[in-house]
């Protein structure tokens, strides 16, 4: 479903935008509309993969994708994305360093750091009694049927490496098998794999235990304010999600005057408040509401920053990955 910012009217210059879900600020677009005269259209996808595909397939006409951290690297070998002109964004100078030429796009050549969040547990204190403090409570018999994992494959055989031991940059296939099997024994406990509308299953209460991206948690929390995000004694995991032009955009111009906008400061701080995700513009911050300026997933500290992982481009393994999850979802 394609949704437009703003009211409608004849069509005018425009920027089309592949964005996940829930993960902007309407009020925002409609700002920009106001200054520039260009229209916002945003289409939603529900993961990276389908992302990559809609590209790959030359589809969509898109001016700015939200590719996550892996995939900009894997996107960029395919030739999918144009290079940026940081000259012409403003705010790159605000960008806190720590988000800054990561592996996946050294010198920041493709992307623009968007939003960042945290995987991890989430858990309802009025359901569970005895606070869950790692990947291990998801194997426990106590929660069968009432455990929902991200219906992602990248996340749920990070969570398995983590839980067995390994780090996510594991690539030996007899690992990744081994820990295929502890998840194909785990499914039994499951009661769906979910990313997608995940506050739906935590405001219902039909799942105690949820594997979680903690923007999604903590908006469910607004509603509910029993539900807890914990970050695992393994350590979790830390994702960023950026702003990229398309090889293929047809208003790259408009591209970089929005990315440079939703990137400003006061605009990004309105899209955390939201949203419930971090942003890496430093000057954001001090823009929050003082009770989200000391959240570890809003605004980054180091003791945390320092135990989460990074999930790897699975380079040479995405054929292995994308074969093993097949395998776990057909049980």
């Amino acid at each position: 479903m394609i949704l437009a910012a703003g009211c409608s009217r004849a069509k005018g210059p425009e920027v089309r935008l592949f964005t996940w879900d829930n993960y902007d600020d309407p009020a925002v677009f409609d700002a920009f509309e106001r200054d520039t005269g260009i229209r916002v259209v945003v289409d939603r996808f529900a993961s990276n993969e389908e992302l990559l595909a809609k590209l790959m397939a030359g589809s969509g006409a898109y001016d700015i994708v939200v590719p996550s951290d892996y995939m900009v690297s894997v996107m960029a070998r395919q030739g999918l994305l144009k290079e940026l002109d940081k000259s012409r964004l403003s705010v790159f100078s605000q960008m806190d360093p720590r988000f800054l030429n990561r592996p996946y796009d050294r010198g920041n050549r493709y992307s623009v750091p968007y939003l960042w969040g945290v995987t991890g547990i989430g858990y309802d204190r009025e359901l569970v009694k005895t606070p869950p403090t790692g990947w291990a409570d998801f194997w426990k018999p106590e929660y069968a049927g009432k455990i929902s994992l991200l219906n992602d494959a990248r996340e749920v055989f990070a969570m398995g490496l983590q839980a067995s031991g390994y780090k996510t940059s594991v690539q030996d296939p007899a690992v990744l098998e081994k820990v295929k099997q502890r998840l194909v024994e785990q499914k039994k406990l499951v009661k769906t794999y979910v990313s997608e509308n995940v506050e739906s299953v935590l405001l219902s209460g039909e799942v105690e235990l949820v594997h979680v991206w903690s923007g999604d948690l903590k908006r469910a929390a607004l509603e509910k304010p029993s539900l807890t995000f914990v970050f695992p004694k393994e350590g979790g995991f830390i994702f960023q999600d950026n702003l990229c032009v398309p090889k293929n955009a047809p208003n790259p111009e408009g591209a970089l005057k929005l990315m440079d906008f939703i990137l400003q400061a006061r605009n990004v701080a309105r899209i955390v408040e939201k949203t419930r995700f971090g942003a890496a513009n430093r000057e954001s911050w001090k823009l929050l509401p003082k009770e989200l300026q000391s959240d570890p997933t809003l605004v980054p500290q180091d003791a945390v920053m320092r135990k989460l992982e990074w999930i790897p481009d699975a380079g040479d393994s995405s054929a292995l990955y994308d074969r093993l999850w097949t395998e776990l979802k057909a049980l």
